[in-house]
């Protein structure tokens, strides 16, 4: 009996001495938490503990949005993490202005969702930003809804000539092509003939015979 309790006692001081040694775990930075919103992850979590914090915050969250720094916005409400129907319509505004109409879409339904609420704006913060919810987030939804849908179109191309069919590629010229050396005109009408001279007969007493010349001596 003492053996057993013996080594429960050990296992039991094992395993303490295991936690111990294990590190806790790195908390989230607020940058990294921030690089979650393209998702449409969950990243206000806090609620009563976080109600007097999120009290400061709000006027400067309010002005961030007016003057549409939403950067700025997203990280200022994940460093104070408070979650109501305000502060997740002002998430969602904070990624649609970021270029992430999905994931705002999804924060504007969890603000409707928590509209109404013990912990809506109404009944906890008493602070909702001189906003009408969930009616502007639901408006705020609908716009996303009726956004375009881009689609790359494919792009045509002409069907490929057959092997028998393709032309030789003409061969590069390198220098200036030499002008032509241009044509004489022809004549429009032929020379007329030339005249012969007339043929006269030999004088009286004369020979058609022409004596040579004497040969050298």
């Amino acid at each position: 009996m003492n053996k057993r309790w013996g080594l429960v006692l050990a296992a039991g001081v094992g395993a303490i001495l295991a936690a111990c040694s294990t590190p806790p775990a790195a908390p989230i930075s607020t940058g990294q938490t921030v690089a979650l919103i393209p998702t449409g992850a969950p990243v206000l979590r806090c609620r009563e503990a976080c109600l007097q914090p999120w009290r400061t915050a709000q006027p400067e969250a309010a002005d961030l949005l007016r003057r549409g720094r939403w950067r700025d916005l997203a990280a200022l409400l994940v460093r104070v993490g408070y979650q109501d129907d305000l502060s997740l319509y002002y998430l969602a505004r904070a990624a649609q202005g970021m270029g992430y109409p999905d994931a705002a879409a999804k924060y504007y339904r969890q603000s409707i969702a928590l509209s109404g609420t013990a912990i809506s704006c109404v009944n906890l913060s008493r602070q909702c930003g001189g906003l009408a919810l969930p009616r502007a987030a639901e408006m705020r939804l609908a716009e996303i809804a009726r956004r375009p849908i881009r689609r790359r179109l494919p792009i045509a191309r002409r069907p490929e000539a057959p092997v028998w069919a393709r032309q030789p590629a003409a061969a590069p010229v390198e220098g200036p092509a030499a002008a032509p050396t241009p044509l004489a005109p022809l004549p429009e009408t032929a020379p007329p003939p030339t005249a012969a001279p007339p043929v006269r007969p030999p004088a009286p007493g004369t020979s058609d015979f022409i004596e040579p010349p004497p040969a050298p001596k």
